[in-house]
């Protein structure tokens, strides 16, 4: 008898869990105008089953790949179900149809898989349990991994000892960020001196045994539980000034492609945001009213603690945190993860001022800012540009981040 071969796989499990609804998806994928394209073996499997499928598909010279000719989906039913897997079956769906909301990377010798928060079913599980998000390794069958050849992974461009080293750094942050002793911000302090010690020992090029000392003391309750690393956090003061004329530079940049969102709306509005005539923001009297809103931000970090928190884990899983941008160091990469996740809270924050806290309010802003932020590589590229004059870890958190 031939076993079937099967794969290691490491994920949330949250994932084990998951079931596609997508009538549940406020705006999904199908609706958007979203360049859709198919595969070629799909493609091809249309002009079998039904050429009627296939005519909604135009071969693209320049990206050499079907694009769906229509949008919204002409296969969307008016429940919002794919009406081509009610009549033919899931093996009709494409890769990109199949593969969402999943994302696999390979690491060699296993696999990690997540679900992207874009789609409302995985944010609710993922946004909304109350103990700290469980991982899992478990085998998965030929059959489920490629699913003909549907599900494909990506790969980390390193070698297997710096994979497990990876690895390894993504459970000492997944463990920081879950230490709730901390509060959210302290927990972004620890995070972000643990991968400044991190690089220094890249910069520094150690061997692979003070690489894993370094993880494995961040991992461990001694660290976090001493008073080491809670003596330095009175040196983080969270100055309004500095914040905000900080993290306005980078929202600035965010506002052609945030404008005319309620929820970018609800920021400039609670923080009363009044463009001069050349567009130009006044931070000085912004100041004022941001530190009178001191006691309620302080309640909504206290109450939405948990979502925070499930949220900064998915994405670090998610996107390879600290090596989400492979061309950049570790330091310029937590800073692109703390600086996204500042202006994400601050306009949650703003929106539940503005009374859009509901689960569906909640699961709509994650759905915005998450389909704002992946989907524009130009943006992080102005993000770049601005670090390029603030180098050092230390500094950027005293300036985000309250002790």
């Amino acid at each position: 008898m031939i076993m079937e071969k099967s794969y290691l796989y490491f994920q949330p499990e949250y994932v084990s869990k998951f079931k596609c609804d997508s009538s549940k998806c406020n705006d999904n994928c199908c609706e958007r105008d979203w360049e859709i394209d198919v595969d070629e073996a799909t493609y091809k499997k249309y002009l079998q089953v039904a050429p009627v499928i296939a005519q909604q598909f135009k071969f693209n010279e320049q990206k050499k790949k079907y694009l769906l000719t229509k949008r919204p989906c002409p296969f969307l039913t008016e429940k919002k179900l794919c009406r081509l897997q009610l009549e033919y079956g899931e093996e009709i769906l494409s890769v990109t149809c199949t593969t969402y909301p999943r994302t696999t990377l390979s690491f060699g010798k296993f696999f990690e898989r997540s679900l992207t928060m874009t789609c409302p079913v995985a944010a609710e599980m993922i946004l909304f349990q109350e103990e700290p998000m469980k991982f899992e390794w478990l085998s998965v069958p030929e059959k489920i991994h490629s699913n003909g050849g549907k599900i494909l992974s990506a790969a980390l461009p390193m070698q297997e000892d710096t994979l497990s080293i990876f690895f390894e750094t993504q459970l000492a942050m997944i463990s920081i960020l879950q230490e709730r002793r901390f509060s959210i911000d302290q927990r972004l302090i620890v995070l972000g001196l643990f991968l400044d010690k991190l690089q220094e020992l890249i910069s520094g090029k150690a061997d692979r045994d003070t690489f894993l000392n370094l993880i494995w003391a961040y991992k461990s309750e001694g660290i976090l539980a001493g008073g080491s690393i809670a003596s330095l956090f009175p040196n983080f003061s969270g100055d309004a000034k500095n914040f905000l004329s900080l993290i306005m530079k980078f929202i600035g940049y965010t506002t052609p492609y945030f404008r005319g969102s309620k929820f970018f709306d609800a920021l400039e509005k609670v923080l009363e945001i009044k463009p001069d005539e050349k567009g130009l923001v006044s931070i000085e009297e912004i100041i004022p009213r941001y530190e009178n809103l001191a006691v309620d931000r302080n309640a909504f970090l206290e109450k939405y603690s948990t979502v925070l928190e499930n949220y900064l884990v998915n994405e670090i899983f998610i996107n390879c945190y600290p090596l989400r941008f492979i061309d950049e160091n570790i330091t310029r990469n937590f800073a692109i993860f703390m600086i996204s996740y500042k202006i994400f809270e601050l306009i949650f924050f703003s929106a539940v001022q503005e009374n859009l806290n509901s689960k569906d309010d909640i699961l709509e802003i994650v759905d915005w800012f998450t389909n704002k932020m992946d989907h524009s590589k130009e943006l992080y590229e102005k993000f770049f540009e601005l670090l390029k004059d603030i180098d050092d870890t230390f500094l950027l958190m005293t300036c985000l981040l309250r002790g």
